[in-house]
């Protein structure tokens, strides 16, 4: 097994390994830009001075700052937090006895406690920013607004499915968003009283708003501090509507929260909450804590918490694909979540000691968490650049300096001219009117990115700063290529010989599609079309629309529209059917090589043909394409045919589904005739009623 040499179990915590090389190291635990390391594994044979699980340090390394800094975390009831340092390697599960267990506050010792509350400023630091908090919500709150009853009985409304009456109820995000604001203010006034027992001890005993720890620690533990409530909240939480990386730091908060008062019990409802939470939140190394706390609870294991922490690592790359760092930078600088393989087999074999079964359906789930990332620079090309072009002179009162007319500033380029009878309702950039227009860039891809031009060589390319010619797809399988890459290959190929302890699975087409994904986002395109054109026949698998959609992808980011059509010749031959994302990718290619006329041509005739339309998104960026680049024409060529969508009448023999795609096309109020007037508007251009019939 590859990852058997590591393993530490520690039974009946849920631990969170860390280690001090630097006991003065400033605190760096950025949950808004992080993720959490492998916390049940230790890799004997790694460099421990580098935290391999801080996305935040790898984004410090692609700018150059090499320098890491270490976590410091605090102890604290029901999820304890263990030093590296204290940690024996290969720690038998049998060795430790119910005695030492303080994963649950109710069995927790005095002793215990003051650990604890020595280590609350340990916690000073958590935050990310060196302010402590506890929470996102700094403002402590006053002893008159404390309602435990009625904080409770909110966090169970925000919980429901929706925080309306009835069937007709509506979900209300910033409803639970002000519950659990709530809900986190009071147990920060409970963790005060804590820390400060003598605050109160001259005040009047006969204020009935008076409280402190001693009496409000029984009304708390039996309604904020219960395991249902707690439960509650962090359900509330989730359906907060937030985005995953603020998600990430409020969810340990709160976790961080309830462990330092040290009241809550840890129950199987609970630990699969938290679970749940950190698991939406991406936090990876949480979210295996929690698989070994369970496992060492002896609790049922559930098919729900392995898509959990699969789903750790999916949302752990969101914030990365969103285009949170530079995808141009060489393999070894990107963060290491680009090769989740640790993970993934930290979680299988975590399956394979409670029993439970892997089958194709889950390894496809893993192998896709190889895509969560996001395509690299190899998979990617800049055809054109956004630029502005005044027509006024404006107050010059704005940030940027006004530039001579005609001289350009950059990317800005200056008219002389004005803006028409819509030059009234063009955009305004430092108080001045402009003109957003788009130049395309003259230089293509380079060939080796274009499976047209490597394939009139033969196949044959040279790697950049080499002389030597190699066949495109042996470079491609070269584990130089993209180490991300292999990685998936090679734990797609363990899973068929199995993997950590599992039966060996046979890879279907969705595996193979994924595959073929893996190979779009990485540049591999060549080795995608190797899948589609050897593996897939090879195995008696037929491809279906997916996976000729996903390399049209592909090439659509390379502007290769010419492989782009032998590409639809082939899925029409094979009678592989066409979709909307077939139709999206096409134009997109075209576009991307200025071929703006071909795109509104190539909708239509797929309308035509094919009784196919693409998202109605595509339709608005065909005309933004001709506007930005002065092709008034072409826009008004693809205005004229939404107008026929409008006037469209169902005839014999359209399909069901395909009646309704027109219907929502002719019903988007982004495709309305107000719409489309102001959109040209926009670009300074005039679109009147006698463009509409």
């Amino acid at each position: 097994l590859r990852m058997s040499s590591s393993m530490v179990r520690i039974p009946g915590r849920c631990v969170r390994l860390i280690h001090r090389s630097n006991t003065n190291a400033t605190t760096n635990v950025n949950n808004a830009s992080s993720v959490r390391g492998l916390s049940s594994l230790v890799n004997t044979n790694a460099n421990m001075k580098k935290d391999p699980c801080m996305i935040q340090h790898q984004i410090q390394h692609q700018h150059g700052q090499h320098n890491q800094q270490q976590q410091q975390h605090n102890s604290h009831s029901s999820f304890s937090t263990i030093s590296l340092d204290n940690i024996p390697l290969h720690t038998n599960t049998d060795d430790t006895s119910d005695a030492t267990d303080t994963s649950d506050a109710t069995n927790k010792t005095p002793n215990n406690t003051a650990t604890n509350n020595n280590n609350d400023k340990d916690m000073d630091n958590d935050n990310g920013n060196g302010n402590n908090n506890g929470s996102d919500y700094e403002e402590l709150l006053h002893p008159d607004a404390y309602n435990p009853i009625q904080t409770q009985q909110n966090i169970l409304k925000a919980a429901q499915w929706n925080q309306g009456t009835g069937s007709q109820g509506k979900w209300n995000p910033q409803f639970c968003h002000e519950a659990v604001m709530a809900y986190t203010q009071h147990l920060n006034y409970i963790l005060s009283l804590k820390q400060n027992p003598n605050d109160n001890e001259n005040t009047n005993d006969n204020d009935t708003n008076t409280y402190t720890y001693t009496n409000i620690n029984t009304l708390a533990a039996q309604t904020l501090l219960s395991s249902h409530t707690t439960e509650r909240a962090l359900k509330a939480m989730i359906k907060m509507n937030l985005e995953t990386h603020i998600l990430s730091k409020s969810v340990r908060n709160l976790e961080k929260l309830i462990g330092t008062i040290a009241l809550t019990p840890l129950t199987d409802r609970l630990s699969l909450r938290l679970l749940e939470a950190n698991g939406k939140a991406g936090n990876i190394g949480r979210t295996l804590s929690l698989l070994q706390l369970r496992k060492s609870k002896h609790y049922k294991p559930l098919e729900k918490e392995i898509h959990y922490a699969i789903q750790s690592i999916l949302s752990a790359g969101l914030y990365l694909r969103k285009g949170n760092r530079n995808i141009f930078l060489k393999e070894n600088q990107q963060p290491e979540i680009d090769n989740p393989t640790r993970w993934l087999d930290a979680i299988l074999v975590n399956m394979n000691e409670r029993g439970v079964e892997l089958d194709t359906k889950m390894a496809n789930r893993m192998l896709d968490c190889y895509c969560s990332t996001g395509r690299s620079g190899k998979a990617l090309h800049f055809f054109y650049k956004v630029t502005r072009e005044y027509i006024d002179t404006g107050t010059g009162t704005g940030t940027t300096p006004v530039p001579e007319a005609g001289a350009g500033a950059g990317e800005v380029e200056v008219g002389t001219g004005g803006g028409g009878a819509s030059a009234n309702k063009l955009p305004v950039f430092d108080d001045r009117k402009a003109k957003v227009r788009m130049r395309m860039k003259q230089h293509m891809p380079p060939y080796y990115k274009l499976p047209t031009d490597v394939k009139l060589n033969g196949d044959l390319v040279k790697k950049p700063n080499q002389e030597e010619l190699i066949p495109r797809i042996e470079w491609e399988k070269d584990k130089n290529f993209s180490l991300s890459l292999t990685a998936a290959f090679a734990f797609a190929d363990s899973l068929t010989h199995g993997a950590c302890g599992h039966n060996p699975i046979k890879l279907d087409l969705t595996s193979w599609n994924i595959l073929i994904k893996a190979c779009c986002y990485r540049g591999a395109l060549w080795r995608a079309l190797d899948i589609l054109n050897n593996t897939l026949p090879k195995n008696k698998i037929r491809p279906d629309s997916f996976s000729y959609n996903t390399i049209l992808g592909g090439l659509a980011r390379v502007g290769d529209k010419d492989f782009m059509r032998e590409m639809l010749t082939n899925m029409t031959n094979s009678n592989i059917p066409l979709d909307k994302y077939t139709v999206q990718a096409l134009v997109d290619g075209y576009l991307n090589s200025g071929d703006i006329s071909g795109a509104v041509t190539l909708v239509q005739d797929m309308f035509n043909q094919h009784h196919i339309l693409p998202p109605y998104t595509t339709h608005l960026k065909i005309i933004e394409f001709a506007l930005g680049n002065d092709l008034v024409y072409e826009a008004k060529r693809q205005v004229y045919f939404i107008q026929q969508l409008w006037k469209y009448s169902p005839r014999e023999g359209d399909s069901e589904e395909f009646r309704k795609v027109v219907f929502l096309t002719q019903k988007n109020p982004k495709l309305a005739e107000s719409s489309l007037k102001r959109l040209f508007h926009y670009f300074g251009e005039e679109l009147n009623d006698e463009d509409f019939f």
